[in-house]
């Protein structure tokens, strides 16, 4: 396999530095605006070689990371347009996946997919020099497949991440946008806020900030990720961050109410449910059973997407993931692995609903 990462900074390096450590990834070819960029991601061994340009860097690929700012995903997919190859795979990193996917998707060459991609890891650091290649070991990462992805493409896109340590869910890109407002795109901006506020305070207080114990520190720390990258996620996802922030400052504003009116009973529960989700914030499963569940799926655009986002939508991991063709045409089975007997529950019941018969089988 041949890849090649247009973007390489952080996410597109660490990708690079991931990619080859796999004996049968062939070539890593590099573009990044930055000349500069691309010269550090040769010479940390994230790619082989860099090109000028996006279409000269995808020319062999079989499959294209496009890990630039998410506000210029569609204009560097277009920009690689004449360079893609018959049945190339692209996916990208981006934050924000709605209007990503339908304008690359709308750009898009014949004989190319596109497979929207959010790898949920990152640190406050930035650009090539800051890339890892574990970055992403038991990270999230989401994908979010539309009625024109194939099975087989979205397969070895999955398989192919797993192999990079990822924990791979499938959601809608809308779903994904509303989620990410909520665990994403509020911490940050929540962050950026109480950042500037002690900030505003440290200079009527001197001494304030070096006062700063683990707790503020462990929550303010996003606010020193690159602000560029947040200008475009705001106007991304603009819509489901402002409703949140809407709903967020109601909160703070409850909470208000109970501290200025001494209302001890009243915050303790709100103090007492906080403590109990934080408490019950899944977790990656160490260990347990592999249960296979078989689908009898039609032959049709769409199933897999519906399937693998009705799967993610109850966050549930797919191990891994097989589709066969029946011989006769019109029907095929989709087998799907999950860790846990539990899981594997859930997710039959999730695909009844919606008219799948799932069968469950321990291997």
């Amino acid at each position: 396999m041949r890849v090649a990462l247009l973007g390489t900074g952080l996410i597109g390096g660490s990708i690079g530095l991931a990619l080859n450590r796999l004996p049968d990834i062939d070539e890593v070819v590099a573009y990044d605006l930055d000349p500069s960029s691309r010269k550090a991601a040769v010479d940390r061994g994230a790619a082989a070689r860099a090109e000028a340009t996006p279409a000269q860097a995808v020319r062999e690929a079989d499959l294209v990371f496009v890990a630039t700012p998410v506000g210029s995903i569609a204009d560097v997919v277009e920009q690689a347009g004449p360079g893609f190859k018959e049945g190339v795979v692209i996916t990208d990193v981006g934050s924000t996946k709605s209007r990503v996917v339908l304008e690359v998707e709308s750009r898009l060459v014949d004989g190319a997919t596109f497979v929207g991609g959010h790898p949920m890891a990152g640190t406050e650091d930035e650009g090539i020099q800051a890339a890892q290649a574990t970055l992403f070991e038991g990270c999230w990462w989401i994908l979010t497949p539309t009625e024109r992805v194939e099975a087989a493409t979205y397969q070895r896109l999955h398989a192919l991440l797993t192999r990079l340590g990822a924990q791979v869910m499938a959601l809608d890109p809308v779903r994904h946008d509303d989620l990410l407002a909520v665990i994403s795109h509020l911490p940050h901006l929540t962050a950026a806020a109480m950042m500037n506020l002690a900030a505003e305070r440290g200079k009527e207080h001197e001494g304030l900030l070096s006062l700063a114990a683990g707790g503020f520190r462990d929550i303010t720390r996003v606010a020193a990720s690159n602000p560029d990258i947040w200008l475009d996620i705001c106007a991304e996802n603009a819509e489901a961050i402002a409703d949140v922030l809407d709903e967020f400052a109601g909160k703070l504003q409850e909470l208000g109410g109970f501290v200025r009116s001494k209302s001890r009973s009243r915050l303790k529960e709100r103090l007492l449910t906080a403590r109990a989700a934080r408490r019950n914030l899944p977790g990656r499963k160490a260990g347990g059973e592999l249960i296979e569940l078989i689908i009898p799926v039609p032959d049709r655009p769409g199933v897999l997407a519906e399937v693998t986002t009705s799967v993610g939508g109850i966050g549930v991991n797919i191990e891994d993931l097989q589709i066969t063709h029946a011989e006769e045409g019109g029907r095929g089975t989709l087998r799907l692995l999950v860790l846990g007997i539990d899981e594997a529950h859930r997710v039959q019941d999730a695909l009844s609903a919606k008219g799948y018969d799932v069968r469950v089988t321990s291997l």
